[in-house]
């Protein structure tokens, strides 16, 4: 209800008791004199409180001077940094437009640079490898690292001088001019049987000769096993690779003594040239503690490799259908050609100085001849679970082996051997490799196997199903019988005690165990 409307009422109100009044004025009591008066005032008063409502209305939005005054300084205050910030940030702005102008101009330069090093590359010195005398100290690459971490090249090499006078143990290797014989036990390998009287002299055997020697027995064994005609190799024979050595010491040298010198020699060469890695592999399957399928693994890799370059090498070369449908038919039947015969005897380890004249002689190196990029593809055709970063390294390695001369590979110079025995960069690079997806393969076993205190021949062969469903069942009985020791396990599988969970990955690391 409003003002106005209670004023009405008040007015109307007032008229009707005026009216109800007598003109007579005597009449009229003080009480009503009272109302009246009463009456009107009320109505001033409404008539007041109607103009303060209005005026409140009115003046509602109206900011006090003060305020406006208080709002005026924090505008103004506000704009000031307004303008000091939109300054600073055209500054920015300028000065990113500067660095982002300066950076396009220092990538051109460095861009010229690197152009200007890649021509000057094979025309100046190139700086030593180091990391790969990492393949031939003890302790691997751990130890190298830590050797070499903030040496110069010229404390390196004295680092390797080092490494090297201690691997050789010159003083043993000079002192003695024979050897004690250790006995005629069973212990003792049979190649070093020999009276304790007997004194063997000390030929003091080179690196060069215990690695042709080395060659010769493992063409001996290979050729007696037939290798070549049978798809993965397992000895036939029942005889120890040691005393298959002995036999062939007697049988090649014709006497007792003889061999047994010559044994004694390359047990010495063993042990001080064991930063070999072909040395020292020889010797770990020699005396049992490496599975001698390592090594037959290892060749057959290198053979499938360099029998899938040559094959790829004629896909590329040849537009014939019959060809490309079954090239592998056509260069495995050629067992008589010049490249299948160097295959055989550069995998069987034999040194062949007329495979080496074909391979570096000019139709062979016409004939073996890939571009960069045949080359990749032949890779990443042969090794599919392969990451491209292996595959790459692979490349480089097999550049290096080339000098980076020039845009073609020749496959001819990949697969040849130095006097000493040692493989190239390239095969070095697929052996390590070989050995990383080994460890790699070893790893999910552990997964698998970690927590138990005892390993079974049933826990361990679940494992291996587990990580690799592809395993035949002769290759699983090739694993444990070489973990647990254990020949013709199945038919007397009780009596094969558990191992511990360290034992069985240390006997699986020297085992050929990989993902079929």
């Amino acid at each position: 209800m409003t003002a106005t409307y209670v004023e009405n009422q008040l007015a109307l109100t007032s008229d009707q008791h005026l009216s109800e009044l007598n003109d007579d004025l005597t009449l009229v009591t003080d009480l009503n004199l009272l109302k009246i008066h009463l009456i009107r005032q009320r109505k001033k008063l409404f008539s007041t409180l109607d103009l303060l409502i209005k005026l409140d209305l009115s003046y509602e939005s109206i900011v006090p001077k003060i305020d406006h005054d208080d709002l005026t300084k924090d505008y103004n205050r506000l704009n000031g940094a307004y303008n000091r910030l939109k300054n600073e940030y055209q500054h920015l702005g300028h000065s990113c437009l500067y660095l982002i102008n300066k950076t396009h101009d220092l990538i051109e330069e460095r861009n010229q640079y690197y152009n200007e090093w890649q021509a000057n590359k094979s025309l100046l010195t190139p700086r030593p490898d180091w990391d790969k005398i990492s393949n031939v100290i003890d302790g691997g690459f751990e130890r190298w690292k830590s050797l070499s971490t903030g040496k110069s090249s010229e404390q390196l090499v004295d680092v390797l001088i080092k490494e090297i006078i201690n691997g050789n143990d010159i003083d043993a290797f000079e002192g003695k001019d024979y050897f004690e014989s250790d006995g005629d036990q069973k212990a003792v390998l049979p190649f070093l049987r020999t009276s304790k009287e007997n004194r063997i002299f000390n030929r003091r055997m080179r690196e060069r000769m215990a690695g042709i020697l080395i060659k010769e027995i493992w063409m001996e064994k290979i050729h007696k096993a037939n290798y070549w005609q049978i798809r993965d190799f397992q000895s036939s024979s029942s005889t120890s690779f040691a005393d298959q050595v002995a036999e062939y010491f007697e049988k090649r040298f014709a006497s007792k003594l003889v061999a047994v010198e010559l044994g004694y020699n390359l047990r010495d060469a063993c042990l001080r040239y064991h930063n070999c890695e072909e040395i020292n592999l020889f010797w770990g399957i020699l005396t049992g503690q490496i599975e001698e399928m390592v090594y037959h693994h290892r060749i057959k890799t290198i053979s499938d490799l360099l029998q899938h370059l040559i094959r790829m090498k004629t896909v590329f070369s040849s537009q014939s259908e019959v060809i490309l449908s079954n090239p592998r038919k056509a260069i495995v039947d050629e067992l008589s050609s010049p490249v299948s015969n160097r295959a055989n005897r550069l995998l069987s380890g034999l040194p062949s100085p007329s495979a080496k004249s074909y391979l570096e002689s000019p139709v062979a190196r016409e004939n073996l001849v890939m571009t960069d990029d045949q080359f990749l593809q032949s890779l990443g055709l042969i090794y599919p679970h392969k990451t491209s970063s292996q595959i790459n390294e692979l490349f480089l390695s097999a550049k290096h082996d080339l000098s980076y001369s020039n845009s073609f590979i020749e496959l001819s110079l990949l697969f040849i051997e130095d006097n000493a025995g040692r493989f190239s960069h390239f095969l070095t690079t697929l052996i390590k490799q070989l050995n990383q997806e080994k460890f790699a393969y070893i790893g999910q076993i552990k997964r698998i196997l970690f927590g138990y205190p005892l390993i079974t021949i049933s826990q361990f062969s679940r494992a291996v199903s587990m990580i690799d469903p592809n395993i035949s069942q002769s290759e699983l009985h090739r694993y444990i019988e070489w973990v647990f020791s254990a020949k013709n396990y199945h038919s007397s599988q009780q009596t094969v005690k558990p191992l511990d969970l360290e034992d069985l990955l240390r006997r699986l690391e020297n085992c050929a165990c990989f993902k079929h």
